[in-house]
């Protein structure tokens, strides 16, 4: 039972205790408190859902599932230990558990044992979130996962198609086409992709022929990215909005004149094959084809 009609005293001064540890980010001492809550009430589901999403945060998936699971016992109405649970047992691959978690919140997913397809659309997703943090593009395909569609920057260790952990709770917003979207953090990498990620220099000033290059890729199947746009470059760490990295690497040889653009392929051939075509098209040149490997 979630609701109880009254708390004793003490168990309520201690989770107010733990709050206060977690908000000056003493998480040891809050989850030592919770823990002893669960032994004083072990029916009330509050201190089992703080403890789900603490351990959602260590990616440590068995303990978050753990505490979900006791949480949404004691509460069935806690839609964040579901979220949590259904997270976690993303991360798991506990399909089954996955689509119970997400069936309590609204959805009506087959019960099976099988990881959930679909085309939920394109999400801003701000990778490595407590280090580089870079916002890249990426399609959900489930509640929890999504496709990389952006080539991330090679100092992310990410890549064009890698499959991410995404959480449930957005942490800003972005502005794209008119539309105030909600970004969402990566959690954690579920699975490398093969691509390859190449870096070039297009010898030109217009953004007509820098789409060309895009259209071409497209028809290739490879991926495309344009690093030049200056609200990638220039980021004002200070600043409150949502940070985007950028590897300095490139920025300190960056002609003003020319684009600065990724490809990602499985092989250099393709790349050559698609940069080829761009300057038969243009009568433009490309510079410094750089690969990196991860």
């Amino acid at each position: 039972m979630g609701h109880r009609e009254q708390q004793p005293n003490e168990v309520e001064q201690l989770y107010l205790e733990a709050l206060k540890y977690d908000f000056r980010g003493d998480v040891y001492n809050a989850v030592k408190v919770c823990k002893r809550i669960i032994r004083l009430e072990p029916d009330w589901s509050a201190p089992f859902s703080f403890l789900s999403l603490f351990y959602k945060y260590r990616n440590e998936w068995r303990t978050s599932m753990h505490y979900s699971q006791k949480a949404v016992e004691n509460n069935p109405f806690d839609e964040a230990a579901w979220q949590n649970l259904g997270i976690a047992a993303t991360a798991l691959q506990k399909w089954e558990l996955a689509r119970i978690a997400w069936n309590r919140l609204g959805f009506q997913f087959e019960k099976r044992d099988q990881a959930i397809q679909m085309n939920l659309g394109l999400i801003p997703v701000r990778i490595n979130p407590s280090t580089n943090p870079e916002i890249i593009w990426a399609t959900r395909i489930d509640t929890a996962r999504a496709v990389i569609e952006s080539i991330p920057q090679p100092a992310s260790d990410r890549r064009f198609k890698d499959i991410i952990l995404v959480d449930g709770d957005h942490k800003g917003y972005r502005i794209a086409k008119n539309k105030k979207l909600p970004v969402y953090d990566e959690l954690q990498l579920l699975k490398f992709s093969p691509h390859r990620t190449f870096v070039t220099l297009l010898q030109t000033s217009c953004p007509e022929e820098v789409n060309v290059l895009d259209k071409l890729c497209f028809k290739a199947g490879l991926g495309f990215d344009n690093w030049s746009k200056a609200n990638r470059i220039f980021v004002n760490r200070l600043d409150e909005k949502l940070p985007e990295y950028f590897d300095e690497e490139f920025i300190e040889n960056f002609d003003r004149e020319s684009y600065l653009v990724a490809i990602a392929a499985l092989k250099k051939q393709e790349v050559m094959k698609v940069l080829k075509a761009w300057r038969v098209i243009t009568l433009k040149r490309f510079t410094q084809v750089k690969c990196f490997v991860r």
